[in-house]
């Protein structure tokens, strides 16, 4: 990745359309004011921007990703996005010359395409690349949305000078991803990083994915809600029972409030979610001797009440003569980063067809 980033910064970038990208470097056209696009493709909403060789951020656009309408509309939404921000590149007195795509749930970056991703009904091993890239002229390169989200905190956020780094991705579930030698880790069949599905109770709560124990059943930010509720349909005394009369439900924010206010039920909930995700840390670490574990999503806005718990229990579980232990930060580069790190993939696929690598 060093490699291809150094090129793109001496101004190598090339604009390259998807039959450039088997011919020889000489053959394509150099750009001076080259763009790539980003893309994080969400259940909710389309998030893009137009991403420099620098990383700097020249333009941001969302829009509502309308995923009822099915994978073929959503690609067609995709497809309009990119058209949009060419215009606006354009404007700018640059030239987009690639497109980077996130999208959730397991991908076959090598096939192009999307397998049955939760968030997204009636998408089952659903071509991305090839329509994209045929509708735009523009190479395309395709991507895990957690494993981009990491790729722009180590390239422009919280990750920035590691080599060896993990981030778990915190909120309504928890993903996850690795960056060893400054590469993703992938995996032989490119599962790697499936964090939140980490086993913290033996024969614990069941989680979706039709275990029991996982992390996520434990620490994301909607079971730290659901045990909290539990705990106070069961009669537990709690200001967190008033929040649940009224609204029907708790939320994770509700808890990190209560626990902020002295409350001991709402302080132990949010307590425990911390020493799991503290315990997930500390495998990490004993197996994999990282240099730095980023939290994100967003559970994050708890700020130092999660940073905190997490970095206390952590230090309480560790194995003490380990020697140095990781740096356990927040991320940086809030919404932005999956874009971020989608638009790297972008620049580093132009920058390889540069090098003819």
């Amino acid at each position: 990745m060093a490699g291809a980033l150094t090129r793109v910064r001496e101004g190598r970038l090339m604009q390259v359309s998807s039959a450039d990208q088997r011919k020889a470097p000489g053959q394509m056209r150099h750009s001076q004011h080259a763009v790539a696009i980003g893309i994080d493709l969400g259940g909710t909403d389309i998030k893009s921007g137009l991403v420099a060789a620098d990383g700097s951020v020249l333009f941001r656009e969302s829009i509502p990703t309308e995923s009822h309408g099915g994978p073929r509309h959503v690609i067609a939404r995709m497809i309009g996005l990119v058209q949009s921000l060419r215009t606006q590149a354009e404007r700018l007195g640059h030239e987009a010359v690639a497109i980077g795509v996130g999208a959730p749930g397991s991908i076959r970056a090598h096939r192009g395409v999307v397998i049955s991703p939760p968030n997204l009904p009636g998408w089952i091993e659903e071509p991305v690349v090839a329509p994209v890239s045929e509708a735009t002229g523009l190479p395309v390169t395709l991507d895990n949305d957690a494993n981009c989200a990491m790729l722009g905190e180590h390239w422009r956020g919280a990750g920035r000078g590691t080599t060896d780094m993990a981030m778990l991705t915190l909120g309504t579930g928890i993903g996850g991803g690795l960056i060893l030698n400054n590469a993703i880790w992938r995996g032989r069949f490119e599962n790697a990083g499936e964090l939140g599905h980490t086993i913290v109770e033996l024969n614990g709560r069941p989680c979706k994915c039709g275990q029991r124990g996982c992390l996520e059943s434990y620490a994301s930010a909607t079971h730290t809600a659901n045990r909290a509720a539990e705990r106070v349909s069961a009669g537990e005394a709690s200001m967190l029972a008033e929040v649940l009369r009224a609204n029907g439900r708790l939320t994770a924010r509700d808890v990190v409030a209560a626990a902020r206010n002295g409350d001991t039920l709402a302080t132990e909930v949010w307590s425990d979610t911390c020493r799991y995700l503290a315990m997930a840390c500390v495998t990490l670490t004993h197996t994999l001797n990282l240099e730095r574990i980023i939290l994100a999503g967003g559970m994050c806005a708890a700020g130092d009440d999660l940073l905190g718990g997490v970095r206390r229990h952590f230090a309480e579980l560790m194995w003490p003569s380990l020697g140095d232990w990781p740096e356990i930060v927040l991320a940086e580069l809030g919404n932005d980063a999956g874009f971020i790190g989608s638009a790297y993939l972008a620049i580093e696929c132009v920058a390889r067809s540069v090098s003819g690598r």
